[in-house]
């Protein structure tokens, strides 16, 4: 039965630090087009970074996961180039333009769970543009994760550990409507994790006894990681990106 690789997140040198000792893999962003736009890397630190990552013996996943417009294009065609002089393992991707633009410059990609993958003919759809692995969606159960795994031939990682987000992967748009803040280019306020309350139109509240409406529990799989092990998961994934360093050490370390 094969190892699953570890995948956790990392910010920057600090958390590459924490993870260092327990991790097979490291995934980051730079300053654009990530899904946590508060990464401390930048796109000229990037090949240093980089082969600090490699003299861990660690694996070097870069995200380029944000939603792409118009003018983010020359952007993202620089960025990817930039991934490929700095030798980045692969990219995580889920924009069709970013897709192309990885496979015009011959860069492995695993496609991001922004892409809501959620049954085995969308994982063989992205097989077939020359993915080497895709990312699940989060909301899916253990029996939906094992038939994908069974009916398909590509990777497959999954989330292990971390925040669940209220909406479909990720696709909520409350932090831009409330604040501005865009949720699904790396900048989200996190509006759901606030304690919201409850009134009718005359002022009157009513107690939820410390209740958050839209805060989804977070994920905790550890109990669950010998079933993904013996269903053939490829990659164990810990969601944790604007974590501290000492949160990715011990659930790195566990």
């Amino acid at each position: 039965m094969k190892k699953p690789e570890l995948m956790s997140p990392i910010r920057d040198g600090a958390s590459l630090e924490a993870a260092k000792d327990y991790a097979d893999a490291v995934y980051f962003g730079v300053d654009s087009l990530t899904m946590r736009a508060s990464s401390g890397i930048t796109i000229k630190e990037l090949p240093k970074f980089v082969s600090k990552v490699h003299l861990y013996g660690l694996k070097a996943y870069l995200t380029v996961n944000s939603v792409v417009y118009n003018k983010d294009i020359t952007k993202a065609e620089k960025l990817v180039k930039k991934a490929k002089e700095a030798k980045v393992d692969a990219l995580i991707v889920w924009d069709p333009a970013v897709i192309e633009i990885a496979k015009k410059e011959k860069i492995p990609f695993i496609i991001s769970t922004q892409a809501n993958i959620s049954n085995y003919k969308s994982a063989d759809f992205y097989k077939k543009q020359g993915a080497k692995r895709v990312v699940l969606a989060r909301e899916m159960t253990l029996e939906q994760i094992k038939e994908v795994k069974k009916k398909t031939k590509i990777e497959i990682e999954v989330f292990i550990h971390g925040a669940m987000c209220m909406a479909i992967s990720g696709r909520c748009i409350l932090s831009a409507y409330l604040f501005g803040k865009s949720a699904n280019c790396g900048s989200c306020a996190q509006p759901c994790r606030k304690e919201w309350f409850l009134s009718d139109e005359e002022g009157n509240k009513v107690s939820v006894d410390k209740k958050y409406f839209m805060s989804a529990k977070d994920i905790c799989m550890i109990e669950f990681i010998p079933q993904l092990i013996k269903a053939g998961i490829d990659s164990f994934k810990i969601e944790g990106r604007r974590r501290d360093p000492k949160y990715i050490e011990v659930t790195s370390r566990c």
